[in-house]
């Protein structure tokens, strides 16, 4: 019996402890809870294409998981970008919807791309529309024209199918088919791809650090490549690309007599496998014009696999890129900073006319030498620009645009100010060709970027170079 009370009365004495420490961790579970939301459900409206899993997949936060309070807005901005990011969408929004408590649903607004183009073809053959307009003398023959049938979001699940006819200054046939994902958990998928080229008029040779092109009524060059890439996405940011090919060149008499080193070994024809991996981490916020963000692309390539092959070379480029804001997020008119490095090198140092690359080609130029081609083996360029965003608005054009998908416009401009610097090395370089090559160059300039549905950029520019040459440049691409 003593025993028993003895027992009863610990009993109580505990329980207040036991009680007071429930309450504590109750209270300490309830502050935790209260720091974020609990969601609920994830609705998505406005989209009649694109299947839920296809949107869902690039979203971080699923029905039954937990968001901060604290950096709900960022976050879900954040998460809107990845969707646009895309490319299936022309606006894109995340919203919380409050339910009770600290409950929430997600909605997911979206509008819908046009996906299907029967675009016409009306494009300059030329490195870009400085080189046409000024050394070209807007001659319309230098012209690229046809059709290309561009089908997005084909079935529904973010697949591309292209097919393209190109008659014109070069006459071309294409097929390329990508489909994101092959497999259930959404990180696999492949492209492949098929080329056919003719060209009557082609750059044989570099002079003066400007092309020099050869013209005939006959085909000059006939070129046929074809690849099949897999690619990993097993993060939202990073990309993983393995990509095996084919390449075949055969040129005539009039091109080879013109420049016997076009192809490989002085000959009339080349030919070769090659691997190609990529991997890219890409956080910007728009790929288009990314603002905020982060960029890495590396790549390495081995063209020729045996002794099939005409051609061994090694090649790995380059390139890493920052973008943040200078000013507050609420700032009316916030400024904005990037900054990209990007380089090349290839092994060994030969490389016939029709492998070289340089300064000139696709992203790779300085500012304020637009108009000029500097080939190399090895090459270096950092860019660094300065925006000031003057409007960033949407404008309703549903009274006069019947399409939803076009029926919004967003429309943006920034002032820029930017400064880039380069070097390209060549070992094999000619007389003429030696005043912008193993040399230090640099461009500086100011300009103005518009920006109309969040992916047609115009770029208007003034820049100068190293050799004191100023000049207006216009582009379409991106500058970093």
């Amino acid at each position: 019996m003593r025993e028993l009370l003895l027992l009863i009365s610990t009993f109580f004495l505990l329980t207040p402890v036991f009680a007071f420490q429930s309450d504590t961790l109750s209270v300490a579970k309830s502050a935790i809870v209260s720091d974020s939301f609990y969601i609920k459900n994830v609705l998505i409206e406005c989209h009649q294409k694109t299947i839920d899993r296809i949107i869902l997949r690039e979203l971080a936060f699923k029905k039954g998981g937990k968001i901060a309070k604290a950096s709900i807005d960022s976050t879900l901005q954040r998460e809107a970008s990845k969707i646009f990011n895309t490319g299936l969408f022309v606006v894109t929004d995340v919203y919380p919807i409050p339910i009770k408590g600290d409950t929430i649903n997600l909605l997911v607004s979206l509008v819908e791309k046009w996906y299907f183009y029967p675009v016409p073809i009306f494009e300059l053959a030329d490195r870009n529309f400085n080189e046409w307009w000024q050394q070209r003398n807007r001659d319309l023959s230098r012209v690229n024209f046809g059709i290309r049938f561009t089908q997005q979001n084909f079935r529904g699940r973010n697949e591309t199918l292209k097919i393209l006819v190109q008659l014109g200054f070069i006459e071309r046939i294409g097929f390329e088919y990508k489909i994101p994902y092959i497999n259930h958990k959404q990180t696999t998928g492949l492209i492949f791809k098929i080329d056919y080229v003719q060209n009557k008029n082609l750059a044989y040779r570099t002079e003066n650090n400007k092309l020099a092109f050869a013209k005939s009524e006959n085909v000059l060059r006939e070129r046929f490549w074809t690849s099949l890439g897999f690619f990993k996405r097993n993060a939202f940011y990073n990309t993983h690309q393995f990509t095996t090919g084919f390449d075949y060149q055969l040129i005539k008499d009039t091109l080879f007599n013109l420049n016997p080193d076009y192809l490989v070994g002085n000959r009339r024809h080349q030919q070769y496998f090659y691997l190609n991996y990529i991997y890219t981490h890409d956080s910007r916020d728009m790929a288009t014009y990314p603002l905020k963000g982060s960029l890495l692309n590396f790549s390495a390539a081995q063209k020729g696999l045996g002794n099939f092959d005409d051609l061994s070379q090694f090649e790995v480029k380059f390139v890493a890129a920052r973008f943040f804001h200078l000013s507050k997020p609420e700032a009316k008119k916030p400024f904005f900073y990037s900054g990209s490095i990007r380089g090349f090198i290839s092994f060994p140092s030969y490389r016939p006319y029709s492998e070289l690359r340089g300064f000139g080609y696709s992203g790779d130029f300085i500012r304020g030498y637009e108009l000029y081609v500097i080939d190399g083996q090895h090459f270096g360029i950092s860019k660094n620009t300065l925006r000031w965003r003057l409007i960033s608005t949407r404008k309703n054009l549903s009274k006069f645009m019947p399409l939803q998908q076009f029926s919004t416009l967003p429309i943006a401009a920034y002032l820029k100010t930017y400064l880039d610097v380069g070097y390209v090395k060549n070992s094999f370089v000619g007389d003429s060709n030696k005043r912008l090559t193993n040399t230090p160059l640099w461009g500086s300039g100011m300009g103005l970027d518009v920006l109309l549905y969040n992916s047609l950029l115009w770029r208007f520019e003034y820049s100068r170079n190293r050799q004191g040459e100023w000049g207006f440049f216009f582009g379409f691409e991106a500058d970093f």
